[in-house]
């Protein structure tokens, strides 16, 4: 009876196998059936797990699981955990793997890499077919682990096919890439990550790519500072990188090699240097970058005041005027602390009142032996560099300026957004303005988390008072996140401007 039973059922399971051969969706070839599969399960980023259900396809019929178990290409990714990874590799076949792990530090459960799944990877990278690693991992072990299983057991060097190199150390230790790094040539390598890792000298990448469109590293010690010969040869040799981030132990401190000549990096669209300030300069001027970049970020630390007048200055006036004039016009962010930090975008829309800028370039300026008021006049010395006729949005951070400087510097200001500052600094004088109207074209004053000195707002009623008087009205005016305002001013105030728009009133 049993074995009637079974041989019912296994008639019932050709009979549906064979209806849903007649479907149109069957009729496909495996090939474009197997490549719409492999879609399905590509990861979006770089540490992404599959989205729920991306397996699902192997339960619609037979057929379709017969394909997908053919196509080696769907199991090329295993997963971004350990428990994926013993879960999947056995079915990847030979497919270029894409070897993603994302391991946090706190994370519990199975986090050991047992002898077959090495054996797994050092066979792969025998092989040679792994197309990307991508490991963000907090456990040391299992970093040093699978890092050493990728490592050829081999004299001299070989080639290794690898595309992408991410190794994102979460640990509390650097974790030491030498060995990996000296036993091969990367050719195909297009991006290349490196963060709280060690390696004992640069010289273990020099002329070992040539394909490289990302270099970012972040090295820990005890990796030795690079000569600037040593980097200087390795963009070089990758004429197509379009971003590169270097910090401190990534920046060269000498200044080898001829002084005229400069390397090439006609495709490069983001820069970000962090270091001290003389080596990052140094640096930058033996850089042959385009005009105009999407984004440039610096960092400098122990900047003295005569650097910043005689480099970071000159530096900013000259890569602003190469790029050439913002279509709708210049943006300004200007933020002091114990550090000066500057910002410069392209204002969006033609729209006079919007205030968003899409920046180009950010400089942050840690300065040596300067403090106090000599830190403002610093930021003064460098914003006077910037083209202030192009300048139409300014955003001072903290107090940082007043109506009065930024009035003779920036005579074309169509918005303006205060954040963090007094408004008697900003406005030190109750008669700015009785003798000589100043910032015409100024459409919007915007203040966020504005300090208003026992509640006095005479300085600002006063200020909007002379532009009423003069026909130059502001068409809005923003104040947000501050002091509460009465509702008698808040009535003063709005007879004297287009718009008015306070979160906060009593």
């Amino acid at each position: 009876m049993e074995e009637q039973i079974r041989e019912h059922e296994w008639t019932i399971v050709k009979l549906k196998r064979a209806r849903n051969s007649l479907l149109n969706v069957s009729k496909f070839p495996s090939e474009v059936l197997g490549e719409i599969f492999r879609w399905n399960v590509i990861p979006k980023h770089d540490f992404d797990e599959l989205e729920e259900g991306s397996h699902n396809f192997l339960f619609v019929c037979h057929h379709w699981f017969q394909v997908a178990s053919r196509t080696p290409e769907l199991w090329s990714f295993w997963g971004n955990t350990l428990e994926d990874w013993t879960r999947r590799y056995p079915r990847s076949g030979s497919a270029p793997l894409d070897l993603v792990l994302s391991l946090p530090g706190h994370c519990y459960g199975n986090e050991n890499i047992d002898a077959a799944l090495c054996n797994e990877l050092q066979g792969r990278a025998t092989r040679n077919n792994i197309r990307r690693i991508h490991l963000s991992v907090g456990k040391l072990e299992v970093l040093n682990s699978i890092i050493s299983s990728l490592t050829a057991k081999c004299e001299g060097t070989r080639p290794n096919h690898v595309e992408s190199v991410i190794l994102h150390n979460q640990t509390g230790k650097p974790v030491d890439v030498s060995d990996f790094f000296s036993h091969y040539r990367f050719p195909k390598l297009q991006y290349l990550y490196l963060s709280r890792c060690t390696i004992s000298s640069l010289d273990h990448l020099t002329s070992r790519t040539g394909a490289l469109t990302v270099l970012i590293l972040s090295l820990d010690l005890p990796s030795p500072t690079p000569v600037a010969s040593q980097l200087l040869s390795i963009l070089a040799s990758n004429p197509f990188l379009q971003k590169i981030t270097l910090d401190s132990l990534g920046i060269p401190q000498d200044d080898s090699g001829p002084p005229s000549i400069r390397v090439p990096l006609h495709n490069l669209k983001n820069l970000r240097l962090s270091g001290d300030s003389r080596g990052v300069l140094r640096l930058l001027h033996r850089l042959d970058h385009p005009r105009r970049m999407d984004d440039i970020s610096l960092h400098l630390d122990n900047c003295s005041a005569m650097e910043v007048s005689q480099s970071v200055g000159p530096y900013l006036r000259g890569y602003l005027r190469d790029r050439g004039r913002s279509q709708h016009g210049l943006g300004l962010l200007l933020c002091l602390d114990s550090y000066i930090i500057i910002r410069a975008g392209d204002v969006r829309g033609t729209n006079s009142l919007l205030q968003q800028m899409d920046t180009f370039l950010s400089i942050s300026v840690e300065l040596d032996g300067i403090y106090g008021d000599a830190i403002g006049r610093t930021a003064l010395d460098l914003i006077a560099h910037v083209p202030g006729e192009e300048v139409v949005y300014f955003k001072p951070v903290g107090n940082s300026s007043t109506m009065e400087n930024i009035s003779t510097r920036f005579p074309n200001l169509r918005a303006l957004t205060f954040d963090h500052a007094s408004l008697h600094t900003m406005f030190p004088e109750p008669d700015l303005g009785r003798d000589k109207e100043t910032l015409l074209s100024l459409q919007r004053v915007s203040f966020k988390r504005l300090i208003v000195d026992d509640g006095d707002w005479r300085p600002l009623v006063t200020f909007l008072a002379r532009r009423e008087s003069n026909g130059n009205r502001l068409d809005a005016l923003e104040i947000l996140d501050s002091r509460p305002m009465s509702r008698e001013v808040v009535e003063v105030v709005k007879d004297m401007v287009g718009e008015l728009l306070v979160d906060r009133q009593d």
